[in-house]
């Protein structure tokens, strides 16, 4: 009996630590051929905040930059938004959390602090603003 509950949880470990690296890989591939066919066929909306007030939010230009990285022009994809970075490293962060977590290592990374979000937050302010007074900065 104890042998097939040590077997038993064993392949319950096994199956996560193999799920944990191929459900991701799965999903980006998938939402590269979902981005790659909206890029393609459907026209996006405009953004709401640069049709009502002619200012370009942080978000601005963030499909256009996902677009370029999909065709690995990188220059162009932080022309579009440079937030595109913060967005990268922050799903890589909590992705390398859940598989250090799953191998059994309690590691966080600081974004989960206060501190962290607050200083996001206040980088996403400052970024909004500068690029609506600094045309080289500003999505096109």
């Amino acid at each position: 009996m104890s042998v097939f509950f040590v077997r038993k949880v064993m392949n319950k470990s096994i199956v996560k630590k193999v799920l944990v690296f191929l459900v991701p890989l799965v999903a980006v591939f998938l939402l590269c051929i979902l981005a790659v066919y909206v890029a393609n066929n459907i026209s996006l909306p405009p953004c709401i905040t640069y049709t009502l007030f002619h200012i370009n939010c942080p978000g601005c230009g963030m499909t256009r930059s996902v677009i370029a990285l999909l065709h690995f022009d990188f220059l162009l994809s932080l022309r579009q938004n440079a937030f595109i970075i913060f967005g990268i490293v922050l799903v890589l962060m909590y992705y390398f959390e859940l598989v250090l977590k799953v191998f059994g290592k309690n590691f966080h990374f600081p974004i989960h602090s206060n501190k962290f979000i607050y200083t996001l937050i206040i980088l996403s302010v400052i970024y909004s603003v500068a690029r609506n007074f600094i045309p080289a900065i500003a999505p096109y």
